[in-house]
């Protein structure tokens, strides 16, 4: 596969897209889906993808563009173990760079603030974010993306992102990943990690050795812990749903312990070409 683009590739694609004619494309004026629906979802993703693109192409700083040669789309509820095992997961497709977390884009204190209270940032924000970092030529062997996609119109903007590529002629191996959890072991994994950072925080303020540890306010309330687990279900798991019939998709039980997590991803991914 051809792993660089440069931008003027994408003129007669984003001509083409502004005028409705993108693979999977609908009419914005003659769109009036229900509120909630897939429709719905699939026309903003259909904004969002478009603004991104435009600030692609307007971007002076950017003059290449490089397709990743396989992107995992890691998911979880809060506590399912991304962060744990994310890495774990990148040497099974033999990916070397380090995992793209989103929550780790999204550290403004504007951002900050939304997260602390379970919610979820604006979706056009994340996938501007997100999209323009997979781009970039460090991940062009290959990408863990940890928590991204979380909505509906996330997801559409993926399968959008994946048409875009296809409509060049190029193929970029996207896969979806989900490890879950019951809402049991997520508020009790958001709890222990919290007093895990608090309990170092304090070591590091009183010896004045080592780093501070970020912790939400979700890690330390267990009615936040809850609230995050349930916007999770409520808006990603179905979110997800979305791209299984359109990339290979694994759900992983990641409830037990360490050893028996990571044989579930082994027994499950060992061999990625499948």
């Amino acid at each position: 596969m051809k792993a660089t683009i440069f931008l003027t590739a994408f003129v007669g694609f984003l001509m083409g897209f502004d005028s409705g004619l993108m693979a999977g494309g609908a009419d914005f004026k003659n769109a009036n889906p229900s509120p909630g629906s897939e429709q719905c979802a699939l026309c903003q993703a259909q904004a969002d993808f478009k603004n991104f693109w435009h600030a692609v192409r307007s971007d002076p700083q950017r003059k290449k563009l490089y397709v990743p040669q396989v992107v995992i789309w890691l998911n979880g509820a809060p506590g399912a173990g991304k962060g744990t095992n994310a890495s774990y997961i990148q040497d099974i497709f033999s990916i070397t760079q380090p995992p793209l977390v989103t929550s780790d884009l999204l550290n403004s204190p504007e951002f900050k603030a939304i997260k602390d209270s379970g919610k979820l940032v604006s979706d056009s924000d994340v996938t501007g974010l997100v999209f323009s970092n997979i781009l970039k030529k460090q991940y062009v062997r290959g990408v863990v993306v940890d928590g991204y996609p979380r909505t509906e119109t996330q997801s559409e903007c993926i399968k959008l992102l994946c048409d875009a590529i296809e409509e060049m002629g190029l193929e970029s191996d996207f896969r979806v990943v989900i490890l879950d959890v019951s809402e049991e072991t997520s508020i009790e994994r958001q709890l222990g990690r919290g007093r895990r950072a608090m309990a170092n925080n304090e070591s590091v303020r009183r010896t004045g050795n080592g780093d501070l540890l970020p912790v939400r306010a979700t890690d330390s309330d267990p009615d936040a812990a809850r609230t995050r687990y349930q916007v999770f279900m409520k808006q990603t798991d179905d979110a997800l749903r979305i791209l299984q019939g359109r990339f290979p998709c694994c759900r992983i039980q990641a409830d037990g312990s360490f050893d028996d997590v990571r044989q579930n991803i082994y027994d499950s991914l060992g061999n990625p070409k499948n």
